[in-house]
């Protein structure tokens, strides 16, 4: 008897009958097979998300008219911030049958590559077990919502694009007729515009109710433009208003496109119409800039063009009223920087005063930048890059408070730096809070120096510490100083030892020989910036050792090397931002690093080198050992 009903059971799976109805377990979903086979692939579910492996992923996402599926890290913090979002949509959408899915490609690893999963989290779209795109929208549980129910619609179709292609032709036209204008400057073929389009067109859809336009310009046919407009990468993105331009500085999805240009259509300048507006918002801890204008004129239109320029930057005022003026000594016609009463001292000027009346906002703006710097202000993460970017600049480091309680204590030190930073005005000097800047404490090599107050000179190229005292005065500070403009302080340099021999293919670099084996060599050189830790780093090394196994013979006269950047500080002539990072060093260009951004294949890679080597050796084997 049990054998004859196996016996059933197995022609009932031939013939391609599906089982039973399934039941819905706990913490499962029960999804039928593809047609044409029969039994049941069990799917484990947390909080309504379908969790897929290599063995069920095409089961369950074949059949599906729509699917999202993210493809995640456990220890990615972006995908822990999107996991209760996710979870809300999964809910929500689970009631209109739409489903949603995860996979973790930290153990699915060979799903992930078959995706081209780089990043995460990495959300895909697919439709009937075919991947149809990456969402770029909004990691919001309404957002996902509103992309699924749109997807899952079978009549869907795209909206027609609401950004406009502009031209030689129309250019000056659209610009000057917008109040504010967003124009992506891109080149067909470039996978990072490629990236960025469906997040500029949604933005696009976004922000059309808000009176923002968003725009792009073709480089491969509008040359002249890109030449105008001096577009060196790929994609620029610019933001003009009344056809004047001004630098974008927002996040590139489409969810950081919206924020952003929802903030460039507010006026960047606070209208004060009463002596109590003064009082209760200039800040405290920043100079305060007010324009006094009788009425609107053309001088305030480019204080407002100032303000736009430097938005963010600093707090900005404009005033029409009198008695304000009369308050606040203002003058009519005049942009006035007051700085805040903790930076008044014997040494330094209280306000500061712009009376040109014919010039232009981009004069304005470069005029309030510098006198913006108090001579011994304090720097903080959010505003070294713009007040203390230039060199050489001297840090003192220690308990910088200015709230009321602590604000003695921090002016006590603040004073002894004032009559140095006066006599050595060639130099800016700043205070810095030693826990925010803990890890420029550590990259000077004062961690454990004991010392409650630390000193740090930064040139153009390199750091150099301050022996540790004990007592803190004028007189120590100034005797560095000297010896810093002498040139007698060691720069500091966090380094691995310089290798005793080279193994392998590609040569290891560390800081205290990559001046000599990448700039002053008189060779090219491909370097690579990596971490240990970095998945992208390991997928690399093998293609990467290949690549300088390769042209060791196709093409001597380039160096193929690598430094773990995570355990030595990377020459500044390189900016790091992720890894890995690499950069081609031509022989006759070794202050113009060219950064490589294709895709990390042994064939992308060698094209690269061959086309951008000075000797071009490996012309002829281009397409050898690929």
């Amino acid at each position: 008897m049990y054998k004859l009903l196996v016996a059933v059971l197995v022609l009932v799976a031939a013939a391609g009958v599906c089982l039973a109805d399934v039941e819905q377990t706990d913490g499962e979903e029960d999804i039928p097979v593809v047609e044409g086979f029969g039994g049941e692939v069990k799917v484990v579910e947390e909080s309504d998300v379908l969790v897929l492996t290599t063995d069920n992923f095409l089961h369950v996402v074949g059949p599906k008219t729509a699917i999202l599926v993210e493809f995640y890290a456990p220890w990615c913090g972006h995908c822990k911030r999107l996991e209760p979002e996710y979870a809300t949509a999964a809910q929500e959408l689970r009631e209109e049958g739409i489903r949603i899915a995860k996979v973790d490609a930290t153990v699915e690893e060979e799903l992930a590559k078959k995706y081209d999963v780089s990043g995460y989290p990495t959300l895909k779209l697919f439709k009937k077990g075919q991947f149809v795109e990456d969402y770029r929208g909004a990691r919001t549980a309404g957002a996902l919502v509103e992309y699924m129910r749109m997807h899952a619609d079978p009549n869907y179709t795209p909206p027609p694009s609401e950004v406009v292609v502009l031209s030689a032709a129309n250019f000056s036209e659209v610009l000057e007729s917008k109040e504010v204008v967003l124009v992506d400057f891109y080149m067909p073929g470039c996978r990072h515009c490629e990236a960025l389009e469906p997040d500029f067109e949604g933005a696009a859809r976004d922000l059309k109710e808000e009176g923002v336009t968003l725009a792009k310009v073709n480089g491969q046919v509008e040359k002249d433009l890109f030449k105008e407009y001096d577009i060196r990468g790929y994609p620029t993105l610019i933001v003009f208003r009344k056809g004047r331009q001004f630098e974008y500085k927002g996040r590139r999805d489409q969810e950081g496109i919206v924020e952003h240009m929802k903030e460039q259509v507010k006026l960047p300048s606070r209208e004060i119409a009463t002596v109590l507006e003064s009082t209760n918002n200039f800040a405290r801890t920043d100079a305060n800039v007010i324009g006094y204008f009788p009425e609107k004129n053309d001088m305030f239109e480019e204080y407002i063009g100032a303000a736009n320029e430097l938005r963010g930057k600093l707090p900005f005022f404009h005033t029409f009223d009198s008695s304000v003026a009369s308050h606040l000594k203002l003058k009519a016609n005049t942009v006035t920087v007051i700085m805040p009463e903790i930076y008044h001292s014997k040494y330094e000027e209280k306000a500061f005063r712009y009376t040109k009346t014919t010039g232009t906002y981009k004069e304005m703006a470069s005029w309030i930048s510098k006198k913006s710097v108090p001579l011994v202000g304090q720097r903080t993460k959010e505003n070294q890059a713009f007040k203390y970017e230039n060199r050489p600049l001297i840090v003192v480091y220690y308990d910088v408070n200015f709230s009321h309680q602590y604000i003695k204590d921090t002016q006590f030190i603040r004073n002894k730096i004032l009559p140095v930073a006066d006599k050595y005005r060639d130099i800016t000097f700043a205070i810095a809070n030693e826990e925010q800047f803990e890890d420029e404490i550590k990259s000077l090599g004062l961690e454990d120096s004991g010392e409650n107050v630390n000193v740090g000179a930064f040139s153009a190229k390199f750091k150099y510490p301050m022996e540790p005292e004990e007592d803190f005065s004028a007189d120590v500070l100034e005797e560095f100083v000297k010896q810093y403009k002498k040139g007698k302080v060691q720069p500091y340099l966090k380094s691995q030892p310089v290798p005793k021999r080279q193994e392998g293919p590609v040569k290891v670099l560390v800081a205290r020989n990559f001046e000599d084996e990448v700039i002053n060599t008189e060779k090219d050189v491909l370097v690579e910036f990596y971490a240990p830790w970095c998945g992208h780093c390991k997928n690399l090394e093998p293609v990467y050792k290949k690549l300088a196994k390769q042209l060791a013979k196709s093409n001597p006269d380039v160096v193929v090397a690598k430094m773990d950047a995570t355990a030595n500080d990377v020459h500044p002539g390189f900016k790091v931002d992720g890894f890995p990072t690499l950069y081609f060093v031509k022989a006759d260009q070794k202050d113009n690093p060219i950064a490589f951004n294709g895709d990390r294949s042994l064939k992308s890679l060698k094209e690269f080198v061959i086309r951008e080597s000075s000797s071009k050796g490996g012309n002829k084997t281009a397409k050898d050992e690929l």
